[in-house]
């Protein structure tokens, strides 16, 4: 019996050593795919991107997002702003872009006041901020974003959204003004919950494409059982006097 003891005491460092040697020897399959998530400092003077999408309608109708990174002495940021197609701002997200990735820092969404039905900001608690990677190894690894508020309309409630994505690799070339940009994709599982109420959890499931040099190109989710698919395009980037441009022509046929 002590003969064992003392033949575990020999074996064990052995063993360790042989176990650090096969990990430091053995390949490193991380794929760095920061050249996918969008160009930052191309972004400093802002740029609006065009999606199109139809989802479950036959009229397709454009959504648009504002990305304008600056730098601090902390490094670089993203700003975010989401405007529907009555370019009513909907979110608005600060990224911070670290060496693994993009975090999120601030996050408000904007809801009809009950009185005024005029857009608010809606503070919003960020649970885990993960929002775009830059170094994956394969489609096992999971990213969470988590987030919840406190709706406008009910604010006794807690409405939280759970995002996972998982990367699954190349993604088909996607073609933009002439163009063809090699791409990767993420499959996208959503939960959405109201702590009110005897509604069910929202699910959701769907997949994300970014393109080398653009960012974010292509995006699809379904939620429940297929009654609501929401599906976009990019279609055009351009600058944000363009969008206002096109915001004071409907307003103005409004008018008339």
């Amino acid at each position: 019996m002590p003969f064992r003891g003392h033949f575990f005491l020999l074996f064990a460092p052995f063993c360790t050593g042989c176990l650090l040697l096969f990990h430091a020897c053995a390949p490193d399959h991380r794929r760095d795919i920061r050249a996918y998530y969008f160009p930052v400092e191309a972004l400093r003077s802002g740029r609006v991107y065009e999606y199109v999408g139809t989802g479950n309608s036959d009229n397709p109708s454009s959504e648009y997002w504002y990305y304008k990174a600056f730098k601090r002495d902390s490094g670089w940021y993203l700003a975010a702003t989401y405007y529907d197609q009555n370019f009513q701002i909907g979110q608005i997200v600060r990224e911070k872009i670290n060496d693994g990735g993009a975090v999120a820092r601030e996050y408000f969404l904007y809801e009809p006041d009950t009185i005024t039905q005029q857009q608010a900001p809606v503070p919003v608690t960020i649970e885990s901020a993960s929002v775009f990677p830059f170094q994956v190894r394969d489609s096992t690894g999971i990213l969470l974003f988590k987030l919840s508020y406190h709706p406008i309309w009910e604010p006794d409630a807690t409405v939280t959204l759970v995002r996972h994505r998982r990367f699954l690799g190349d993604g088909p070339p996607f073609k933009f003004k002439g163009q063809s940009y090699p791409s990767i994709r993420f499959d996208v599982r959503e939960t959405v919950v109201n702590d009110r109420g005897d509604a069910e959890a929202v699910e959701g499931v769907g997949e994300e494409w970014y393109a080398k040099g653009i960012g974010l190109v292509y995006s699809r989710k379904t939620y429940g059982a297929g009654e609501l698919t929401l599906e976009n395009r990019l279609n055009d980037i351009f600058m944000m006097t363009e969008l206002e441009r096109r915001a004071k022509e409907v307003y103005d046929d409004t008018r008339e």
